[in-house]
């Protein structure tokens, strides 16, 4: 699944404005990755509509909750990339000091693909990564953007603690730390790879990291019928190997 994520995007992004389009460098895909998608393309004229939402937050045990979403959509070869804050207020009481310490781990900044994890080190937490891909039919209408256009490295803070969201390694990463020592949180994407992490050292903590890859596909008889013929052929193909 990784693979065809990344196809898609090498397809689209290349029409991405320069102010949006330097934050992902299309890939080119080697020999023997190609000869592994027998049947597993998509024409790009099928696709309509491309985008990709990306969201940090955290909520602390008062209810202040701080956070960003980020959104990426392609619609008929026009980008757009928004960024929007994530803001709740509490009771107005701080938490106490997180006093647990999460240590290692610094290996998973290395991992190539989907890379995960939640570590704590306090208690009644919870935390969750995230990643879905939907593929759906669409007749043309564009995605609906939300947020302010990107204008560059951005920063947020309240009582839960502060976030920012900038470029790196030619893509996007979104770093936030929360107050009173309760832990951190970060997301990235780019270089092929998505990388979620959650390092909780209080208590009583919610954290989410979320990744979302939505592509629509034109309602076209005539592309279904071309799609239905070659799924035909791959079944009477050889199995072994597949």
């Amino acid at each position: 699944m990784k693979l065809k994520i990344w196809m898609l995007t090498s397809l689209l992004l290349p029409a991405i404005p320069v102010s949006a389009s330097n934050l992902f460098q299309p890939i080119e895909i080697s020999d023997a990755e190609m000869a592994t998608l027998r049947g597993r393309y998509i024409l790009p004229e099928g696709i309509v509509n491309f985008g990709v939402t990306m969201s940090t937050s955290w909520r602390n045990s008062s209810g202040a909750t701080i956070g960003a979403q980020v959104n990426l959509t392609v619609n008929n070869l026009s980008a757009n990339l928004n960024v929007t804050p994530l803001y709740a207020t509490g009771t107005g009481n701080l938490p106490g000091q997180g006093l647990g310490q999460v240590i290692g781990g610094q290996g998973l900044n290395n991992v190539q693909g989907i890379a995960q994890s939640v570590r704590t080190a306090g208690d009644y937490n919870n935390g969750e990564n995230y990643v879905d891909v939907n593929i759906t039919r669409s007749s043309g209408q564009p995605i609906a953007t939300t947020g302010q256009s990107w204008g560059g490295n951005q920063q947020f803070s309240n009582d839960a603690g502060a976030v920012q969201v900038s470029t790196a390694n030619g893509g996007l990463q979104m770093q936030l730390q929360a107050n009173q020592g309760q832990g951190g949180a970060s997301q990235s994407i780019g270089r092929g790879g998505i990388n979620q992490q959650a390092n909780i050292g209080g208590t009583l903590n919610q954290v989410r990291n979320l990744t979302s890859l939505t592509v629509a596909m034109q309602e076209n008889p005539a592309a279904q019928q071309r799609a239905y013929c070659n799924l035909s052929q791959l079944g009477v193909m050889p199995r072994v190997g597949y």
